[in-house]
Protein backbone atom coordinates (compact mmCIF):
# COMPACT_ATOMS: atom_id res chain seq x y z
CA UNK A 1 0.00 0.00 0.00
CA UNK A 2 2.89 2.37 0.71
CA UNK A 3 3.98 2.14 -2.93
CA UNK A 4 0.73 3.55 -4.31
CA UNK A 5 1.62 7.27 -3.87
CA UNK A 6 4.98 6.67 -5.54
CA UNK A 7 3.29 4.91 -8.43
CA UNK A 8 0.86 7.80 -8.73
CA UNK A 9 3.73 10.28 -8.94
CA UNK A 10 5.27 8.19 -11.72
CA UNK A 11 2.13 8.68 -13.81
CA UNK A 12 0.12 5.51 -13.11
CA UNK A 13 -2.93 7.47 -12.01
CA UNK A 14 -2.57 9.77 -15.04
CA UNK A 15 -2.82 6.85 -17.41
CA UNK A 16 -5.91 5.63 -15.60
CA UNK A 17 -7.53 9.07 -15.78
CA UNK A 18 -6.61 9.28 -19.48
CA UNK A 19 -8.27 5.93 -20.13
CA UNK A 20 -11.45 7.11 -18.41
CA UNK A 21 -11.45 10.33 -20.44
CA UNK A 22 -11.43 8.53 -23.79
CA UNK A 23 -14.75 8.33 -25.68
CA UNK A 24 -16.79 5.38 -24.66
CA UNK A 25 -16.87 2.65 -27.29
CA UNK A 26 -20.37 1.72 -28.35
CA UNK A 27 -21.42 -1.58 -29.84
CA UNK A 28 -22.76 0.14 -32.94
CA UNK A 29 -19.30 1.62 -33.58
CA UNK A 30 -17.71 -1.83 -33.64
CA UNK A 31 -20.37 -3.81 -35.50
CA UNK A 32 -19.73 -2.48 -39.06
CA UNK A 33 -16.06 -3.52 -38.97
CA UNK A 34 -16.95 -6.97 -37.63
CA UNK A 35 -19.75 -7.36 -40.18
CA UNK A 36 -17.37 -6.39 -43.01
CA UNK A 37 -14.89 -9.05 -41.89
CA UNK A 38 -17.67 -11.64 -41.78
CA UNK A 39 -18.81 -10.60 -45.28
CA UNK A 40 -15.27 -11.19 -46.55
CA UNK A 41 -15.29 -14.61 -44.91
CA UNK A 42 -18.55 -15.43 -46.71
CA UNK A 43 -17.06 -14.21 -49.99
CA UNK A 44 -14.09 -16.53 -49.54
CA UNK A 45 -16.38 -19.42 -48.69
CA UNK A 46 -18.25 -18.68 -51.93
CA UNK A 47 -14.93 -19.31 -53.75
CA UNK A 48 -14.17 -15.63 -54.17
CA UNK A 49 -17.79 -14.67 -55.07
CA UNK A 50 -16.91 -15.23 -58.72
CA UNK A 51 -20.44 -16.27 -59.70
CA UNK A 52 -22.76 -13.30 -60.46
CA UNK A 53 -25.44 -14.36 -57.96
CA UNK A 54 -22.87 -14.51 -55.13
CA UNK A 55 -21.29 -11.23 -56.22
CA UNK A 56 -24.65 -9.41 -56.35
CA UNK A 57 -25.85 -10.81 -53.02
CA UNK A 58 -22.68 -10.04 -51.10
CA UNK A 59 -22.35 -6.63 -52.78
CA UNK A 60 -25.80 -5.72 -51.52
CA UNK A 61 -24.87 -6.86 -48.01
CA UNK A 62 -21.61 -4.90 -47.99
CA UNK A 63 -23.39 -1.79 -49.26
CA UNK A 64 -25.92 -2.04 -46.41
CA UNK A 65 -23.07 -2.38 -43.89
CA UNK A 66 -21.34 0.68 -45.34
CA UNK A 67 -24.55 2.74 -45.14
CA UNK A 68 -24.96 1.67 -41.52
CA UNK A 69 -21.36 2.68 -40.78
CA UNK A 70 -21.97 6.12 -42.31
CA UNK A 71 -25.17 6.50 -40.33
CA UNK A 72 -23.29 5.77 -37.09
CA UNK A 73 -20.44 8.13 -38.01
CA UNK A 74 -22.77 10.97 -38.93
CA UNK A 75 -22.28 13.69 -41.58
CA UNK A 76 -18.63 14.20 -40.62
CA UNK A 77 -17.86 10.66 -41.71
CA UNK A 78 -18.68 11.45 -45.34
CA UNK A 79 -15.75 12.54 -47.49
CA UNK A 80 -15.67 14.04 -51.02
CA UNK A 81 -13.94 10.92 -52.36
CA UNK A 82 -16.85 8.74 -51.21
CA UNK A 83 -19.35 10.93 -53.04
CA UNK A 84 -17.22 11.18 -56.17
CA UNK A 85 -16.79 7.40 -56.34
CA UNK A 86 -20.48 6.66 -55.81
CA UNK A 87 -21.60 9.28 -58.32
CA UNK A 88 -19.10 8.08 -60.95
CA UNK A 89 -20.33 4.50 -60.72
CA UNK A 90 -23.97 5.64 -60.80
CA UNK A 91 -23.37 7.77 -63.89
CA UNK A 92 -21.61 4.89 -65.65
CA UNK A 93 -24.58 2.63 -64.94
CA UNK A 94 -27.35 5.09 -65.84
CA UNK A 95 -25.80 6.50 -69.01
CA UNK A 96 -24.77 3.12 -70.40
CA UNK A 97 -21.04 3.92 -70.38
CA UNK A 98 -20.47 0.71 -68.44
CA UNK A 99 -22.20 -1.31 -71.14
CA UNK A 100 -25.44 -3.32 -71.11
CA UNK A 101 -26.66 -3.90 -67.56
CA UNK A 102 -27.29 -7.56 -68.35
CA UNK A 103 -23.50 -7.99 -68.30
CA UNK A 104 -22.36 -4.97 -66.30
CA UNK A 105 -24.67 -5.25 -63.28
CA UNK A 106 -22.46 -7.67 -61.31
CA UNK A 107 -19.15 -5.80 -61.95
CA UNK A 108 -20.82 -2.48 -61.11
CA UNK A 109 -22.19 -3.93 -57.88
CA UNK A 110 -18.74 -5.27 -57.00
CA UNK A 111 -17.15 -1.84 -57.61
CA UNK A 112 -19.83 -0.11 -55.55
CA UNK A 113 -19.31 -2.62 -52.74
CA UNK A 114 -15.56 -2.03 -52.97
CA UNK A 115 -16.26 1.63 -52.28
CA UNK A 116 -18.36 0.48 -49.35
CA UNK A 117 -15.48 -1.62 -48.02
CA UNK A 118 -13.13 1.35 -48.34
CA UNK A 119 -15.64 3.46 -46.40
CA UNK A 120 -15.96 0.87 -43.63
CA UNK A 121 -12.18 0.64 -43.26
CA UNK A 122 -11.79 4.42 -43.35
CA UNK A 123 -14.35 4.94 -40.59
CA UNK A 124 -13.09 2.02 -38.47
CA UNK A 125 -9.60 3.53 -38.47
CA UNK A 126 -11.00 6.49 -36.52
CA UNK A 127 -11.81 4.23 -33.56
CA UNK A 128 -9.04 1.87 -32.58
CA UNK A 129 -11.46 -0.44 -30.76
CA UNK A 130 -13.48 -0.89 -33.96
CA UNK A 131 -10.31 -1.41 -35.98
CA UNK A 132 -8.96 -3.96 -33.50
CA UNK A 133 -12.28 -5.85 -33.44
CA UNK A 134 -12.54 -5.92 -37.23
CA UNK A 135 -8.91 -6.95 -37.67
CA UNK A 136 -9.20 -9.75 -35.09
CA UNK A 137 -12.42 -10.99 -36.70
CA UNK A 138 -10.79 -10.97 -40.13
CA UNK A 139 -7.72 -12.85 -38.83
CA UNK A 140 -9.64 -15.61 -37.03
CA UNK A 141 -12.29 -16.12 -39.74
CA UNK A 142 -9.45 -16.38 -42.26
CA UNK A 143 -7.72 -18.94 -40.03
CA UNK A 144 -10.90 -21.02 -40.00
CA UNK A 145 -11.29 -20.69 -43.79
CA UNK A 146 -7.68 -21.71 -44.51
CA UNK A 147 -7.93 -24.65 -42.10
CA UNK A 148 -11.10 -25.85 -43.83
CA UNK A 149 -9.56 -25.53 -47.28
CA UNK A 150 -6.33 -27.25 -46.24
CA UNK A 151 -8.05 -30.18 -44.55
CA UNK A 152 -10.49 -30.56 -47.45
CA UNK A 153 -7.58 -30.73 -49.91
CA UNK A 154 -5.17 -33.00 -48.04
CA UNK A 155 -7.30 -35.48 -46.10
CA UNK A 156 -7.40 -39.10 -47.26
CA UNK A 157 -9.50 -39.88 -50.31
CA UNK A 158 -9.14 -39.29 -54.03
CA UNK A 159 -12.07 -36.88 -54.12
CA UNK A 160 -10.62 -34.45 -51.59
CA UNK A 161 -9.33 -31.74 -53.93
CA UNK A 162 -11.17 -28.79 -52.46
CA UNK A 163 -8.72 -26.06 -53.48
CA UNK A 164 -8.17 -27.50 -56.96
CA UNK A 165 -11.91 -27.85 -57.62
CA UNK A 166 -13.06 -24.65 -55.92
CA UNK A 167 -11.19 -22.14 -58.07
CA UNK A 168 -11.28 -21.55 -61.79
CA UNK A 169 -7.48 -21.44 -62.04
CA UNK A 170 -4.58 -22.10 -59.63
CA UNK A 171 -3.77 -18.39 -59.81
CA UNK A 172 -7.16 -17.52 -58.32
CA UNK A 173 -6.34 -19.60 -55.26
CA UNK A 174 -2.81 -18.19 -55.13
CA UNK A 175 -3.83 -14.57 -54.85
CA UNK A 176 -6.37 -15.23 -52.08
CA UNK A 177 -3.99 -17.28 -49.96
CA UNK A 178 -1.13 -14.91 -50.71
CA UNK A 179 -3.14 -11.96 -49.40
CA UNK A 180 -4.25 -13.90 -46.32
CA UNK A 181 -0.65 -14.90 -45.61
CA UNK A 182 0.25 -11.21 -45.86
CA UNK A 183 -2.41 -10.36 -43.28
CA UNK A 184 -1.01 -12.99 -40.94
CA UNK A 185 2.54 -11.75 -41.42
CA UNK A 186 1.42 -8.17 -40.84
CA UNK A 187 -0.13 -9.14 -37.51
CA UNK A 188 2.98 -11.04 -36.41
CA UNK A 189 5.30 -8.17 -37.37
CA UNK A 190 3.06 -5.68 -35.56
CA UNK A 191 3.38 -7.62 -32.32
CA UNK A 192 7.10 -8.25 -32.80
CA UNK A 193 7.70 -4.49 -33.09
CA UNK A 194 5.75 -3.97 -29.86
CA UNK A 195 7.83 -6.66 -28.15
CA UNK A 196 11.03 -5.00 -29.36
CA UNK A 197 9.86 -1.56 -28.23
CA UNK A 198 9.05 -2.93 -24.75
CA UNK A 199 12.38 -4.80 -24.62
CA UNK A 200 10.69 -8.05 -23.60
CA UNK A 201 12.79 -11.20 -23.34
CA UNK A 202 12.35 -14.86 -22.50
CA UNK A 203 9.02 -15.97 -21.11
CA UNK A 204 7.54 -12.48 -21.19
CA UNK A 205 8.27 -12.22 -24.91
CA UNK A 206 6.78 -15.67 -25.54
CA UNK A 207 3.70 -14.78 -23.50
CA UNK A 208 3.14 -11.60 -25.50
CA UNK A 209 3.56 -13.42 -28.82
CA UNK A 210 1.15 -16.21 -27.84
CA UNK A 211 -1.37 -13.73 -26.50
CA UNK A 212 -1.37 -11.17 -29.31
CA UNK A 213 0.12 -12.88 -32.38
CA UNK A 214 -1.23 -16.44 -32.22
CA UNK A 215 -3.88 -15.75 -34.84
CA UNK A 216 -1.27 -14.14 -37.09
CA UNK A 217 1.07 -17.14 -36.83
CA UNK A 218 -1.75 -19.60 -37.54
CA UNK A 219 -3.01 -17.59 -40.52
CA UNK A 220 0.48 -17.21 -41.95
CA UNK A 221 1.29 -20.92 -41.79
CA UNK A 222 -2.14 -22.18 -42.91
CA UNK A 223 -2.36 -19.70 -45.79
CA UNK A 224 1.13 -20.66 -46.98
CA UNK A 225 0.19 -24.34 -46.71
CA UNK A 226 -2.90 -23.72 -48.86
CA UNK A 227 -0.77 -21.73 -51.29
CA UNK A 228 1.57 -24.68 -51.71
CA UNK A 229 -1.34 -27.10 -52.11
CA UNK A 230 -2.82 -24.87 -54.84
CA UNK A 231 0.36 -25.61 -56.79
CA UNK A 232 0.72 -22.45 -58.85
CA UNK A 233 4.46 -22.00 -59.23
CA UNK A 234 4.24 -18.35 -60.36
CA UNK A 235 1.83 -17.62 -57.51
CA UNK A 236 4.14 -19.24 -54.96
CA UNK A 237 7.18 -17.35 -56.23
CA UNK A 238 5.42 -13.99 -56.29
CA UNK A 239 3.83 -14.48 -52.87
CA UNK A 240 7.11 -15.45 -51.21
CA UNK A 241 8.87 -12.55 -52.91
CA UNK A 242 6.34 -10.01 -51.64
CA UNK A 243 6.22 -11.56 -48.16
CA UNK A 244 10.01 -11.37 -47.89
CA UNK A 245 9.98 -7.77 -49.07
CA UNK A 246 7.21 -6.86 -46.66
CA UNK A 247 8.99 -8.49 -43.72
CA UNK A 248 12.25 -6.76 -44.63
CA UNK A 249 10.60 -3.32 -44.91
CA UNK A 250 8.62 -3.64 -41.69
CA UNK A 251 11.62 -4.73 -39.60
CA UNK A 252 14.28 -2.58 -41.28
CA UNK A 253 14.52 -0.12 -38.39
CA UNK A 254 15.03 -2.97 -35.92
CA UNK A 255 17.58 -4.81 -38.05
CA UNK A 256 19.68 -1.68 -38.63
CA UNK A 257 20.32 -0.97 -34.96
CA UNK A 258 24.03 -0.81 -34.03
CA UNK A 259 23.78 -3.72 -31.58
CA UNK A 260 22.68 -6.17 -34.28
CA UNK A 261 25.24 -8.71 -35.44
CA UNK A 262 26.80 -9.27 -38.83
CA UNK A 263 24.07 -11.76 -39.78
CA UNK A 264 21.39 -9.09 -39.39
CA UNK A 265 23.42 -6.60 -41.43
CA UNK A 266 23.86 -9.22 -44.15
CA UNK A 267 20.10 -9.93 -44.14
CA UNK A 268 19.37 -6.23 -44.64
CA UNK A 269 21.34 -6.38 -47.90
CA UNK A 270 20.38 -9.83 -49.22
CA UNK A 271 16.67 -10.11 -48.38
CA UNK A 272 15.43 -7.38 -50.76
CA UNK A 273 17.58 -8.82 -53.56
CA UNK A 274 16.11 -12.29 -53.00
CA UNK A 275 12.58 -10.84 -52.81
CA UNK A 276 12.97 -9.01 -56.13
CA UNK A 277 14.49 -12.09 -57.76
CA UNK A 278 11.56 -14.27 -56.65
CA UNK A 279 8.99 -11.73 -57.87
CA UNK A 280 10.66 -11.36 -61.28
CA UNK A 281 11.03 -15.13 -61.58
CA UNK A 282 7.32 -15.58 -60.81
CA UNK A 283 6.22 -13.06 -63.45
CA UNK A 284 8.55 -14.55 -66.07
CA UNK A 285 7.38 -18.07 -65.27
CA UNK A 286 3.75 -17.00 -65.53
CA UNK A 287 4.30 -15.49 -68.95
CA UNK A 288 6.32 -18.33 -70.36
CA UNK A 289 4.37 -21.29 -68.92
CA UNK A 290 0.60 -20.81 -68.81
CA UNK A 291 -1.00 -23.08 -66.17
CA UNK A 292 -4.46 -22.81 -67.73
CA UNK A 293 -3.43 -24.18 -71.12
CA UNK A 294 -2.52 -27.85 -71.45
CA UNK A 295 0.49 -28.56 -73.69
CA UNK A 296 0.02 -30.45 -76.91
CA UNK A 297 -2.08 -30.07 -80.05
CA UNK A 298 -3.41 -26.59 -80.74
CA UNK A 299 -0.49 -24.55 -79.44
CA UNK A 300 1.92 -22.58 -81.61
CA UNK A 301 5.45 -21.48 -80.85
CA UNK A 302 4.13 -18.18 -79.48
CA UNK A 303 3.37 -18.31 -75.70
CA UNK A 304 -0.37 -18.31 -74.87
CA UNK A 305 -0.09 -15.09 -72.88
CA UNK A 306 1.43 -13.33 -75.87
CA UNK A 307 -1.32 -14.68 -78.15
CA UNK A 308 -3.96 -13.30 -75.81
CA UNK A 309 -2.15 -9.99 -75.52
CA UNK A 310 -2.10 -9.56 -79.31
CA UNK A 311 -5.76 -10.56 -79.69
CA UNK A 312 -7.12 -8.37 -76.88
CA UNK A 313 -4.97 -5.41 -77.90
CA UNK A 314 -6.58 -5.45 -81.33
CA UNK A 315 -9.96 -5.75 -79.63
CA UNK A 316 -9.27 -2.67 -77.49
CA UNK A 317 -8.30 -0.66 -80.59
CA UNK A 318 -11.84 -1.19 -81.92
CA UNK A 319 -13.19 0.96 -79.03
CA UNK A 320 -10.19 2.63 -77.42
CA UNK A 321 -12.02 5.38 -75.48
CA UNK A 322 -14.96 3.72 -73.69
CA UNK A 323 -14.36 0.02 -74.34
CA UNK A 324 -16.86 -2.78 -74.92
CA UNK A 325 -18.51 -2.58 -71.49
CA UNK A 326 -17.95 -4.17 -68.09
CA UNK A 327 -18.28 -7.94 -68.07
CA UNK A 328 -17.76 -8.22 -71.81
CA UNK A 329 -14.25 -9.68 -71.87
CA UNK A 330 -15.37 -13.22 -72.77
CA UNK A 331 -18.08 -12.19 -75.25
CA UNK A 332 -15.84 -9.66 -77.00
CA UNK A 333 -12.88 -12.06 -76.91
CA UNK A 334 -14.83 -14.64 -78.89
CA UNK A 335 -14.87 -12.26 -81.85
CA UNK A 336 -11.09 -12.31 -82.23
CA UNK A 337 -10.54 -16.05 -81.93
CA UNK A 338 -8.71 -17.77 -84.76
CA UNK A 339 -7.54 -21.30 -85.37
CA UNK A 340 -4.07 -20.31 -84.22
CA UNK A 341 -5.06 -18.71 -80.92
CA UNK A 342 -8.23 -20.68 -80.10
CA UNK A 343 -6.63 -22.86 -77.42
CA UNK A 344 -5.19 -19.86 -75.59
CA UNK A 345 -8.35 -17.73 -75.99
CA UNK A 346 -10.65 -20.50 -74.71
CA UNK A 347 -8.64 -20.96 -71.52
CA UNK A 348 -10.31 -19.58 -68.37
CA UNK A 349 -9.34 -16.14 -67.15
CA UNK A 350 -9.90 -13.80 -70.10
CA UNK A 351 -6.93 -11.64 -71.03
CA UNK A 352 -4.77 -12.73 -68.05
CA UNK A 353 -3.83 -9.08 -67.61
CA UNK A 354 -5.85 -6.70 -65.45
CA UNK A 355 -4.74 -3.57 -67.35
CA UNK A 356 -5.62 -5.06 -70.71
CA UNK A 357 -8.94 -6.30 -69.32
CA UNK A 358 -9.84 -2.79 -68.14
CA UNK A 359 -8.82 -1.34 -71.50
CA UNK A 360 -11.04 -3.80 -73.37
CA UNK A 361 -14.02 -3.39 -71.04
CA UNK A 362 -13.84 0.29 -70.05
CA UNK A 363 -11.41 1.79 -72.55
CA UNK A 364 -8.82 4.44 -71.84
CA UNK A 365 -11.30 6.45 -69.75
CA UNK A 366 -12.03 3.61 -67.33
CA UNK A 367 -8.41 2.60 -66.89
CA UNK A 368 -7.39 6.23 -66.37
CA UNK A 369 -10.03 6.70 -63.66
CA UNK A 370 -8.89 3.51 -61.92
CA UNK A 371 -5.23 4.52 -61.98
CA UNK A 372 -5.98 8.06 -60.78
CA UNK A 373 -8.03 6.72 -57.87
CA UNK A 374 -5.30 4.26 -56.86
CA UNK A 375 -2.55 6.87 -57.24
CA UNK A 376 -4.46 9.38 -55.09
CA UNK A 377 -5.05 6.72 -52.44
CA UNK A 378 -1.40 5.70 -52.27
CA UNK A 379 -0.24 9.30 -52.21
CA UNK A 380 -2.60 9.85 -49.28
CA UNK A 381 -1.30 6.95 -47.23
CA UNK A 382 2.33 7.77 -48.00
CA UNK A 383 2.04 10.73 -45.62
CA UNK A 384 2.27 8.31 -42.68
CA UNK A 385 5.78 7.35 -43.77
CA UNK A 386 7.03 10.91 -43.16
CA UNK A 387 5.71 11.09 -39.59
CA UNK A 388 7.68 9.42 -36.80
CA UNK A 389 4.58 9.03 -34.63
CA UNK A 390 2.31 7.55 -37.28
CA UNK A 391 1.39 3.83 -37.15
CA UNK A 392 2.77 2.22 -40.28
CA UNK A 393 1.55 -1.38 -40.05
CA UNK A 394 -1.45 -0.96 -42.34
CA UNK A 395 0.42 1.44 -44.62
CA UNK A 396 3.00 -1.23 -45.31
CA UNK A 397 0.38 -3.98 -45.61
CA UNK A 398 -1.47 -1.83 -48.17
CA UNK A 399 1.67 -1.26 -50.24
CA UNK A 400 2.60 -4.94 -50.03
CA UNK A 401 -0.91 -5.92 -51.17
CA UNK A 402 -0.59 -3.50 -54.08
CA UNK A 403 2.71 -5.11 -55.04
CA UNK A 404 1.26 -8.62 -54.95
CA UNK A 405 -1.82 -7.64 -56.97
CA UNK A 406 0.32 -5.76 -59.49
CA UNK A 407 2.48 -8.84 -60.06
CA UNK A 408 -0.57 -11.05 -60.49
CA UNK A 409 -2.28 -8.36 -62.56
CA UNK A 410 0.30 -8.51 -65.35
CA UNK A 411 0.66 -12.29 -65.23
CA UNK A 412 -2.56 -14.26 -64.75
CA UNK A 413 -6.31 -14.30 -64.34
CA UNK A 414 -6.48 -14.03 -60.56
CA UNK A 415 -7.82 -10.49 -60.20
CA UNK A 416 -11.32 -11.33 -61.42
CA UNK A 417 -12.32 -12.39 -57.87
CA UNK A 418 -14.62 -9.94 -56.05
CA UNK A 419 -13.35 -11.10 -52.66
CA UNK A 420 -9.86 -9.94 -53.60
CA UNK A 421 -11.19 -6.53 -54.69
CA UNK A 422 -13.12 -6.10 -51.43
CA UNK A 423 -10.26 -7.12 -49.17
CA UNK A 424 -7.90 -4.79 -51.02
CA UNK A 425 -10.38 -1.91 -50.75
CA UNK A 426 -10.76 -2.53 -47.01
CA UNK A 427 -6.99 -2.39 -46.48
CA UNK A 428 -6.69 0.83 -48.48
CA UNK A 429 -9.56 2.38 -46.53
CA UNK A 430 -7.96 1.55 -43.18
CA UNK A 431 -4.61 2.97 -44.31
CA UNK A 432 -6.28 6.19 -45.53
CA UNK A 433 -8.24 6.52 -42.30
CA UNK A 434 -5.08 6.16 -40.19
CA UNK A 435 -3.32 8.75 -42.37
CA UNK A 436 -6.19 11.18 -41.81
CA UNK A 437 -6.10 10.69 -38.04
CA UNK A 438 -2.35 11.23 -37.92
CA UNK A 439 -2.64 14.47 -39.87
CA UNK A 440 -5.25 15.70 -37.39
CA UNK A 441 -2.99 14.81 -34.45
CA UNK A 442 -0.01 16.53 -36.08
CA UNK A 443 -2.02 19.73 -36.63
CA UNK A 444 -3.29 19.70 -33.05
CA UNK A 445 0.22 19.22 -31.70
CA UNK A 446 1.58 22.05 -33.83
CA UNK A 447 -1.20 24.32 -32.64
CA UNK A 448 -0.47 23.42 -29.00
CA UNK A 449 3.25 24.13 -29.31
CA UNK A 450 4.33 27.65 -28.30
CA UNK A 451 5.30 29.85 -31.23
Amino acid sequence: MNDIPAQAEMGWDKRRRASYSQPRTRLRDVLPAIAAALALALANLAFGALQPIAALTLSAGITVIAIAALAVAGPRGMTPSMLIGAVTIAIAAVTGLAGPLSRASAPLAVLFAAGGMWTIGYLAAGRRTALSAGWSTLIWTSVAYCAWMFVGSTSAGAGNRLIADAFETPANASVIFGLLAMLGLGRVLHVLKQVDADALLGLRMLERLLRDALGGFLLLFLALACLLVAGSQPGILMAFGVLLGHGWWDTLAIMRRPLRGSLARLAVILVPIIACALAIWGVADGWLHDETVAPGIGLTDEPPNMQRFDAYSSLWLERPITGHGLGSIEVAGATVQTLDNAKAMLAPGGAHNVFLTWLVETGFVGLALLLVALAATHFRIMTTLTSRRAPRTFTRIAFAATGLLLLHGVTDSSLNLPSVTWLYALLLGIACGLARDQEIKDREQQAAEPS
